[in-house]
């Protein structure tokens, strides 16, 4: 077999700002296929046409890291079921419309309201799908392509509540929070405590603080890693808030988050969605 070199395996393209480290590691991957699912360190450093050294280096890296495994019965390494969560998470992004499509316009239809889908990806929120209900509200989120910070109103809530807080805190001040309306929390702090409430209700009301004349509620979307890949949400005009107005809307938005979950895989541990 030639010698390749494992930077110049795959389609992603030359860019000046490629890592050459990381471009190894990928290629080294990349020689993993459906009939060399296992690889020794040999057959790799000659496949690769590095040094063994440093493609041990990178297969001690990627080990640790559960890319890789080394099977010590025959001292040749595998993928590691990292790739299975991987896998599963492009999966759920391809097939979370499809499967929300029918509870969206559901719930639309039970609140005759707008309904909106989003998931923060690349560390921000993607609008990926909308009901619109005729009716004073418009949600302007371009499908698909606009992309606001990942704290921004009620979607980037319902999902940030459920990230680890340093992680959160690290997000804030790489993109501050800013303010909407007068009535947007723009101190950390006070916004994490936010996110704890969220954690712990399952859901987030937000009154004016994204669109002013507003209110919404939101509720998160899990899947079948547990973890929460995206939120549904409602908007409504100020003017129809009432004490027995938000009582059902966050009934049906938590129903309509629990059917898409449940769709996607979700059985919590012990415990119903509620």
């Amino acid at each position: 077999m030639p010698r390749q070199d494992a930077s110049s395996r795959g389609g992603g393209g030359v860019s000046r700002y490629n890592i050459r480290a990381v471009e190894r590691a990928m290629g080294v991957l990349n020689l993993f296929s459906r009939q060399d699912h296992k690889l020794s360190l040999d057959e790799i450093t000659r496949r690769s046409g590095l040094s063994k050294p440093t493609v041990f280096r990178i297969l001690s890296t990627l080990e640790c890291h559960d890319y890789v495994v080394l099977d010590p019965t025959d001292g040749r390494y595998r993928l590691g079921t990292i790739f299975l969560t991987l896998g599963g998470a492009v999966l759920a992004s391809l097939s979370l419309r499809g499967i929300a499509s029918q509870h969206l316009t559901r719930l639309r239809e039970e609140l005759q309201v707008t309904v909106v889908l989003g998931a923060l990806i690349d560390d921000a929120l993607v609008y990926l799908d909308k009901k619109e209900a005729s009716g004073p509200v418009r949600i302007a989120s371009d499908i698909g392509w606009r992309r606001d910070p990942p704290h921004f109103g009620m979607l980037g809530m319902a999902q940030l509540a459920f990230k680890d807080e340093e992680e959160v805190r690290h997000d804030l001040e790489q993109v501050p929070l800013i303010a909407h309306t007068k009535h947007s929390l723009t101190d950390p702090e006070a916004f994490l405590q936010r996110l704890r409430k969220i954690r712990e209700d399952g859901y987030v009301v937000e009154l004016n603080e994204a669109i002013e004349g507003v209110w919404g509620v939101a509720a998160p979307i899990w899947d079948a890693r547990e973890e929460v890949v995206a939120a549904v949400g409602v908007g409504q005009s100020m003017t129809a808030h009432t004490q027995k107005r938000e009582g059902e809307t966050i009934a049906r938005v938590r129903l309509c988050a629990r059917a898409i979950s449940a769709e996607l895989g979700y059985r919590p541990a012990g415990a119903a969605l509620t």
